[in-house]
Protein backbone atom coordinates (compact mmCIF):
# COMPACT_ATOMS: atom_id res chain seq x y z
CA UNK A 1 0.00 0.00 0.00
CA UNK A 2 2.78 2.49 0.87
CA UNK A 3 4.50 1.87 -2.42
CA UNK A 4 1.43 2.93 -4.41
CA UNK A 5 1.09 6.23 -2.48
CA UNK A 6 4.67 7.21 -3.30
CA UNK A 7 4.05 6.76 -7.02
CA UNK A 8 1.12 9.20 -6.94
CA UNK A 9 3.28 12.02 -5.45
CA UNK A 10 5.79 12.29 -8.36
CA UNK A 11 3.43 13.56 -11.04
CA UNK A 12 2.23 16.34 -8.74
CA UNK A 13 5.77 17.43 -7.93
CA UNK A 14 6.71 17.42 -11.61
CA UNK A 15 3.75 19.69 -12.49
CA UNK A 16 4.68 22.15 -9.73
CA UNK A 17 8.28 22.24 -10.95
CA UNK A 18 7.17 23.01 -14.54
CA UNK A 19 4.92 25.83 -13.34
CA UNK A 20 7.83 27.36 -11.45
CA UNK A 21 10.04 27.29 -14.57
CA UNK A 22 7.26 28.90 -16.64
CA UNK A 23 6.86 31.76 -14.16
CA UNK A 24 10.59 32.48 -14.15
CA UNK A 25 10.68 32.52 -17.95
CA UNK A 26 7.72 34.92 -18.20
CA UNK A 27 9.29 37.35 -15.74
CA UNK A 28 12.59 37.51 -17.65
CA UNK A 29 10.76 38.23 -20.97
CA UNK A 30 9.57 41.63 -19.67
CA UNK A 31 13.00 43.12 -18.93
CA UNK A 32 13.19 46.29 -21.10
CA UNK A 33 14.99 49.62 -21.41
CA UNK A 34 14.08 53.01 -23.04
CA UNK A 35 16.38 55.99 -23.43
CA UNK A 36 15.33 59.46 -24.72
CA UNK A 37 17.70 62.26 -25.74
CA UNK A 38 16.42 65.82 -26.33
CA UNK A 39 18.88 67.71 -28.56
CA UNK A 40 18.38 71.46 -29.03
CA UNK A 41 19.65 73.18 -32.19
CA UNK A 42 19.65 76.99 -32.05
CA UNK A 43 19.57 78.71 -35.46
CA UNK A 44 21.06 82.08 -36.31
CA UNK A 45 18.85 85.03 -37.16
CA UNK A 46 18.34 85.71 -40.90
CA UNK A 47 17.20 89.26 -41.53
CA UNK A 48 17.75 91.87 -44.28
CA UNK A 49 16.58 95.43 -44.75
CA UNK A 50 16.05 97.12 -48.14
CA UNK A 51 15.90 100.92 -48.31
CA UNK A 52 14.78 103.04 -51.26
CA UNK A 53 15.39 106.78 -51.52
CA UNK A 54 13.17 108.23 -54.26
CA UNK A 55 10.93 111.26 -54.66
CA UNK A 56 8.44 110.56 -57.44
CA UNK A 57 8.25 113.59 -59.77
CA UNK A 58 4.98 114.84 -61.25
CA UNK A 59 6.65 117.22 -63.70
CA UNK A 60 9.18 114.94 -65.37
CA UNK A 61 10.21 116.56 -68.66
CA UNK A 62 12.91 115.61 -71.19
CA UNK A 63 16.36 116.29 -69.77
CA UNK A 64 15.27 115.93 -66.14
CA UNK A 65 17.45 113.67 -63.97
CA UNK A 66 15.74 112.24 -60.89
CA UNK A 67 17.76 110.71 -58.02
CA UNK A 68 16.96 107.13 -57.02
CA UNK A 69 18.90 104.66 -54.85
CA UNK A 70 18.16 101.21 -53.44
CA UNK A 71 20.38 99.61 -50.78
CA UNK A 72 20.29 96.27 -48.92
CA UNK A 73 21.59 95.76 -45.37
CA UNK A 74 22.26 92.53 -43.49
CA UNK A 75 20.49 92.98 -40.15
CA UNK A 76 20.82 89.33 -39.10
CA UNK A 77 23.60 86.95 -38.05
CA UNK A 78 23.88 84.91 -41.29
CA UNK A 79 26.15 86.06 -44.15
CA UNK A 80 24.05 86.88 -47.23
CA UNK A 81 24.45 87.32 -50.99
CA UNK A 82 22.58 90.07 -52.86
CA UNK A 83 21.37 90.46 -56.42
CA UNK A 84 18.95 92.87 -58.10
CA UNK A 85 16.97 93.01 -61.33
CA UNK A 86 14.54 95.48 -62.82
CA UNK A 87 11.78 95.90 -65.39
CA UNK A 88 10.60 99.04 -67.21
CA UNK A 89 7.26 100.11 -68.63
CA UNK A 90 5.91 103.21 -70.39
CA UNK A 91 2.23 104.03 -70.95
CA UNK A 92 0.74 107.10 -72.61
CA UNK A 93 -1.91 109.44 -71.20
CA UNK A 94 -4.58 106.92 -72.24
CA UNK A 95 -2.81 104.07 -70.42
CA UNK A 96 -1.72 102.48 -73.69
CA UNK A 97 1.68 100.75 -73.76
CA UNK A 98 4.58 102.65 -75.30
CA UNK A 99 7.96 101.28 -76.50
CA UNK A 100 11.00 101.70 -74.28
CA UNK A 101 12.85 103.04 -77.33
CA UNK A 102 11.84 105.28 -80.19
CA UNK A 103 13.92 105.48 -83.35
CA UNK A 104 16.74 103.70 -81.50
CA UNK A 105 16.68 106.17 -78.60
CA UNK A 106 15.81 105.04 -75.07
CA UNK A 107 13.11 107.20 -73.52
CA UNK A 108 14.45 106.68 -69.98
CA UNK A 109 18.15 106.44 -69.14
CA UNK A 110 19.17 104.48 -66.04
CA UNK A 111 22.31 106.08 -64.63
CA UNK A 112 24.44 103.50 -62.84
CA UNK A 113 26.23 104.33 -59.60
CA UNK A 114 29.73 105.77 -59.85
CA UNK A 115 31.18 102.68 -58.12
CA UNK A 116 29.06 100.20 -60.10
CA UNK A 117 32.01 98.60 -61.91
CA UNK A 118 33.88 97.87 -58.69
CA UNK A 119 30.90 96.83 -56.57
CA UNK A 120 28.62 94.96 -58.99
CA UNK A 121 28.82 92.35 -61.75
CA UNK A 122 26.20 91.65 -64.39
CA UNK A 123 24.87 88.32 -65.66
CA UNK A 124 21.98 87.46 -67.99
CA UNK A 125 20.28 84.22 -67.00
CA UNK A 126 17.13 82.72 -68.53
CA UNK A 127 16.32 85.99 -70.24
CA UNK A 128 16.68 88.14 -67.12
CA UNK A 129 19.60 90.46 -66.43
CA UNK A 130 20.82 90.39 -62.83
CA UNK A 131 23.28 92.63 -61.04
CA UNK A 132 25.19 90.71 -58.35
CA UNK A 133 26.89 92.46 -55.46
CA UNK A 134 30.47 91.21 -55.71
CA UNK A 135 31.02 90.52 -52.01
CA UNK A 136 28.98 88.80 -49.32
CA UNK A 137 27.38 90.88 -46.59
CA UNK A 138 28.32 90.06 -43.02
CA UNK A 139 26.20 91.22 -40.10
CA UNK A 140 25.69 94.98 -40.21
CA UNK A 141 27.12 95.46 -43.73
CA UNK A 142 25.27 97.21 -46.58
CA UNK A 143 25.30 96.65 -50.35
CA UNK A 144 25.54 100.00 -52.10
CA UNK A 145 22.96 101.04 -54.69
CA UNK A 146 23.60 99.85 -58.25
CA UNK A 147 22.01 103.02 -59.68
CA UNK A 148 22.02 106.68 -58.76
CA UNK A 149 19.33 108.28 -60.93
CA UNK A 150 17.01 108.08 -63.94
CA UNK A 151 16.91 110.66 -66.75
CA UNK A 152 14.12 111.43 -69.20
CA UNK A 153 16.15 111.37 -72.40
CA UNK A 154 16.13 114.82 -73.99
CA UNK A 155 16.74 113.21 -77.39
CA UNK A 156 13.34 111.55 -77.39
CA UNK A 157 11.02 113.15 -79.95
CA UNK A 158 7.40 113.11 -78.76
CA UNK A 159 4.52 112.78 -81.17
CA UNK A 160 3.00 116.13 -82.17
CA UNK A 161 -0.40 116.92 -83.55
CA UNK A 162 -1.38 120.38 -84.88
CA UNK A 163 -4.91 121.54 -85.53
CA UNK A 164 -5.60 124.94 -87.09
CA UNK A 165 -8.90 126.72 -87.57
CA UNK A 166 -9.70 130.05 -89.27
CA UNK A 167 -12.43 132.45 -88.27
CA UNK A 168 -13.48 134.07 -91.57
CA UNK A 169 -15.38 136.83 -89.82
CA UNK A 170 -12.31 138.11 -88.04
CA UNK A 171 -9.76 136.57 -90.37
CA UNK A 172 -8.14 134.97 -87.32
CA UNK A 173 -6.25 131.71 -87.54
CA UNK A 174 -5.86 129.64 -84.39
CA UNK A 175 -3.50 126.64 -84.19
CA UNK A 176 -3.39 124.13 -81.35
CA UNK A 177 -0.38 121.88 -80.85
CA UNK A 178 -0.74 118.73 -78.74
CA UNK A 179 2.14 116.46 -77.79
CA UNK A 180 1.44 112.80 -77.05
CA UNK A 181 3.26 109.51 -76.73
CA UNK A 182 6.05 109.67 -74.15
CA UNK A 183 5.16 113.30 -73.51
CA UNK A 184 2.39 113.17 -70.92
CA UNK A 185 3.06 109.48 -70.36
CA UNK A 186 4.05 107.51 -67.27
CA UNK A 187 7.29 105.59 -66.75
CA UNK A 188 7.47 102.81 -64.17
CA UNK A 189 10.78 101.31 -63.03
CA UNK A 190 10.29 98.18 -60.91
CA UNK A 191 13.36 96.97 -58.98
CA UNK A 192 13.54 93.53 -57.37
CA UNK A 193 16.12 92.91 -54.61
CA UNK A 194 16.90 89.30 -53.67
CA UNK A 195 19.01 87.99 -50.79
CA UNK A 196 19.94 84.45 -49.76
CA UNK A 197 22.31 82.88 -47.27
CA UNK A 198 25.79 83.23 -48.73
CA UNK A 199 26.88 79.59 -48.55
CA UNK A 200 23.96 78.50 -50.76
CA UNK A 201 23.60 81.32 -53.30
CA UNK A 202 24.89 79.46 -56.38
CA UNK A 203 22.52 76.55 -55.83
CA UNK A 204 19.56 78.71 -54.81
CA UNK A 205 19.94 81.05 -57.81
CA UNK A 206 21.33 78.46 -60.23
CA UNK A 207 24.22 80.72 -61.20
CA UNK A 208 27.95 80.43 -61.81
CA UNK A 209 28.66 84.02 -60.74
CA UNK A 210 31.37 84.16 -58.07
CA UNK A 211 30.70 86.26 -54.97
CA UNK A 212 33.70 86.53 -52.69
Amino acid sequence: MEENKKKRVWPIVAIIALLAIGLIGATLAYFTSTDTFANVFQTKTYSTEVTEVFDSPDDWVPGTETSKTVTAKNTGDVDVAVRVSYTEAWVDANDQALPLEKDGVRAAIINLADDYATKWTQSTENGTTYMYYKTKLAKGETASSFLKSVTFNPAIVPEKTENCTTDSATNTKTCTTVYSGHAGGTYTLTITVETVQYDAYQEAWDTTVVIS
